[in-house]
């Protein structure tokens, strides 16, 4: 599995990844902590829900089995998170997790610009 560990968060980002980690619960005996993406989310009419924009949030995933395509998120001052990457990990590049709504609790993670 790839370990991305030259990835960091907003101070914003960081509070928010602390506080989903301490309420996290794994759905099963030893699932992991993880940022899965949501892309959509629709009401019961099928309307996309105002305010929504797409953006990862805290899951429960079995670290068992996973594909290449799922990395480990190491960043320094907020905890690390399984994630499977919407970007092409490059080892000079640095990322960034930052908060993509605070309404639905969801990141953005990419890279980090100049």
């Amino acid at each position: 599995m790839l370990r991305i560990a030259n990835i960091s968060a907003t101070v914003r980002a960081a509070e928010l990844l602390d506080q989903q980690r301490v309420i996290f619960r794994p759905r099963d005996p030893g699932d992991a902590f993880a940022l899965t993406f949501i892309s959509s989310f629709v009401d019961e009419r099928g309307s996309i829900v105002a305010g929504f924009v797409p953006g990862y949030t805290a899951d429960s995933v079995s670290p068992m089995n996973l594909s290449d395509m799922w990395a480990l998120g190491q960043p320094s001052g907020a905890p690390e998170f399984l994630f499977m990457p919407k970007f092409r990990w490059r080892a000079d590049e640095r990322y960034l997790i930052d908060v993509a709504s605070e309404a639905f609790d969801l990141f953005s993670i990419g890279p980090k610009g100049p």
